[in-house]
């Protein structure tokens, strides 16, 4: 079961990518109803430089803090229905360990 700080972190990556993770986080929150008051931007900065996105070639992305695997965001093509070639790019989220895992297995160091 995902922490509220990995969902978090899984929504601000997948939905708000184009923006720069703390305005992609402050972005997320909102979403969610909640806010960062303008006393703690500076935590909220603070915690986005602590948090690491690495990425392999396939575009799977591998997400930790402090060295501790938080999730793993990785391109899942399926078929648009049985029968049909035509693939739809999906984005599957591992979490934790499996995400540490997921990484080393497409070639992550």
């Amino acid at each position: 079961m995902p922490t509220a700080e990995q969902q978090v972190l899984a929504e601000a990556i997948l939905r708000h990518r184009p923006f720069s993770l703390p305005v992609a986080i402050r972005r997320a929150l909102a979403a969610a109803g909640e806010y960062v008051p303008p006393e703690e931007e500076t935590q909220l900065q603070q915690y986005a430089d602590s948090i690491d996105i690495d990425m392999v070639p396939d575009g799977y992305r591998y997400v930790s803090r402090n060295r501790v695997p938080l999730l793993g965001l990785g391109p899942l093509e399926v078929f648009a229905e049985p029968g049909n070639p035509q693939l739809l790019t999906r984005c599957a989220v591992w979490y934790g360990v499996e995400a540490q895992a997921e990484w080393h297995r497409r070639g992550g160091a």
